[in-house]
């Protein structure tokens, strides 16, 4: 292993001819999960000098990384050869968060490519430099790039990023506050509210409101929004994490999906003007999951005549 003073020379080249790259970050807490990342698309990460290190940052299934360097700030970097000759370069330094609502964003975000969905750029002051032989990683060849990330969040566009985020990156698997920088002034109002379930009901293929829907533990049904109430957009909310399309059907719902939907609806707390039912049964669900376990069943009923799909159906239509 060689310590280095600064990334140059044939230290930058290797950098700069990398296809990716590994992010590794930890929370403060004894129990709580180490992260590690790869990173890729070509030009979203660069060398901004010889000790600071950038790339740009998108919307994704999680935001562990996000929430380590706001709680702490630790992370280290690494570089792997895997064609040409064995090398691993590491940065080890402290890293911070650039949204895309800050005003440095606008400065480095032309450093990069146009990456529909994303919401930061991370940056990394290095505190040392080293690289080692990689002999024991294999030869592999580059077969090119997955083109399914741009266009999935350029479907989605501006708003839906916002969307997705709420729904799976203001918290990490820990509970630490990670991407929660969104701003909830749609949220804020009741009109609002149904420009977002409207954006939402559009994003799943087949959508119709049903009439009914509710949750249950262990068989018992808890709010049941009945046929002629107004309960479009935590119908929805539910339906996206479950990735189902309103139809009618039974269907379980895991402690990790329940914990999905309650962070994807809260933002609408936001608006004062109407209560929410939903959201505050669902915790209390949580709550008791959380204290005596059990079954939770999500129940959607598209039409009063579709055939009842389950016990907890038949319980949740008897509450009409």
């Amino acid at each position: 292993m060689k310590i280095h003073s600064r990334v140059t020379g044939r230290l930058l080249d290797f950098v700069e001819s990398q296809r990716m790259f590994f992010v590794a970050t930890s929370p403060l807490a004894e129990d709580g999960h180490v992260n590690l990342s790869p990173r890729g698309i070509p030009g979203t990460f660069r060398m901004l000098d010889e000790h600071t290190f950038a790339w740009l940052d998108t919307s994704g299934s999680g935001s562990e990384t996000i929430a380590h360097l706001r709680e702490n700030g630790r992370v280290t970097v690494m570089f792997c050869a895997f064609e040409g000759a064995p090398n691993i370069v590491r940065f080890h330094g402290r890293g911070r968060v650039v949204t895309r609502y800050d005003d440095e964003y606008v400065l480095l975000e032309p450093l990069f490519v146009d990456l529909p969905g994303a919401r930061a750029v991370i940056v990394v002051d290095i505190e040392r430099i080293s690289d080692s032989c990689g002999f024991g990683v294999p030869l592999m060849e580059y077969a090119g790039e997955r083109d399914l990330l741009q266009p999935y969040f350029e479907r989605k566009g501006i708003e839906g990023s916002a969307d997705y985020r709420r729904r799976k990156n203001r918290t990490s698997i820990d509970g630490l506050p990670a991407f929660d920088f969104d701003p909830l002034g749609e949220w804020s109002t009741v009109e609002g509210l149904r420009t977002i379930r409207d954006r939402l009901a559009a994003q799943i293929e087949g959508w119709r409101f049903p009439v009914s829907f509710g949750l249950a533990l262990d068989g018992e049904p808890g709010l049941v929004n009945r046929p002629g109430g107004v309960h479009g957009l935590p119908a929805v909310v539910l339906a996206t994490v479950l990735k189902h399309d309103g139809s009618t059907a039974s269907l379980e719902v895991s402690a990790e999906q329940l914990d999905e939907a309650i962070t994807a609806l809260s933002p609408a707390e936001a608006c004062t003007a109407v209560e929410h039912p939903n959201l505050a049964d669902w915790r209390d669900l949580r709550d008791r999951l959380g204290t005596d376990g059990g079954t939770v069943t999500a129940v959607f009923v598209r039409s009063a005549d579709d055939p009842v799909t389950s016990d907890v159906d038949a319980r949740l239509r008897d509450r009409w």
